[in-house]
């Protein structure tokens, strides 16, 4: 059985090259082969979007998205976690539309195809007022359960299972645009699929400080209202990036 294709169009957000994914997607279109075109993997994440658990029973799927570690952890937060082998990732953030269609493989099988027209495959789009899926996801590969995210966060993003693991249960609370529990995580484990760089957004790197930090007390935050508990968080915030820098 052929190796699915995949292709995230990242909707929701403007983190990919607008001219990296459009060549990709017109070569994907132009060879005639078989693609599983995705309007947002995030979206389908946070909805555990059946689609996602279908990928990840597939033979080798190759995957065309964002950084493989936010994608990985994309899936295992939908309930549909990837082999550790036989995935194939293609990073649209950091690769070329060359070198990811020479990786694919498409020119022989758009040479072959070239006389036959094909279909168009169609190119999701974002609808007015839809939800924007902004929302972390844990590397646990990275975590330590220290449970400073599920202690910082105001809106009810994270939750302990019945093992006392910490989880990500409501992504469609969180905050959009902020990664702030990212920042404070001491193990740089959170993910946020759509931040702009770094390993908040799902690249490898390692902060130079990562696990050293010690973990921040939000006991204090527990019975306020949502405006005073935020004001003190980011007080508590201002004094943890302080601290952190001397």
């Amino acid at each position: 059985m052929k190796s699915p294709i995949v292709y995230c169009n990242c909707t929701h957000a403007t983190i990919i090259p607008e001219r990296v994914k459009g060549e990709v997607l017109e070569r994907l279109r132009e060879s005639g082969t078989a693609v599983e075109v995705v309007s947002d993997l995030c979206e389908r994440a946070a909805r555990r979007d059946a689609i996602l658990r279908r990928i990840a029973a597939a033979p080798t799927p190759q995957i065309i998205a964002c950084h493989p570690r936010a994608v990985r952890w994309l899936f295992a937060v939908a309930g549909a976690p990837l082999p550790q082998d036989g995935v194939e990732f293609f990073n649209m953030r950091m690769q070329g539309a060359k070198a990811i269609l020479e990786g694919l493989d498409l020119p022989k099988q758009a040479a072959r195809r070239r006389a036959k027209p094909t279909s168009r495959l169609p190119l999701p789009a974002k609808k007015s007022g839809e939800w924007i899926p902004w929302f972390p996801v844990i590397d646990y590969d990275r975590c330590k359960n220290c449970l400073q995210c599920l202690q910082f966060c105001l809106f009810g993003v994270y939750a302990e299972d019945a093992e006392g693991k910490v989880r990500v249960v409501h992504p469609d609370k969180c905050k959009t645009g902020c990664p702030a529990c990212a920042r404070l995580c001491p193990e740089a484990a959170i993910i946020f699929p759509k931040y702009s760089e770094g390993p908040i957004a799902g690249d490898d790197r390692l902060p130079a400080k990562a696990g050293a930090a010690a973990p921040v007390d939000f006991s204090s935050l527990a019975g306020l209202d949502l405006k005073e508990a935020m004001r003190r968080r980011e007080a508590i915030l201002r004094t943890h990036r302080k601290d952190s820098h001397e």
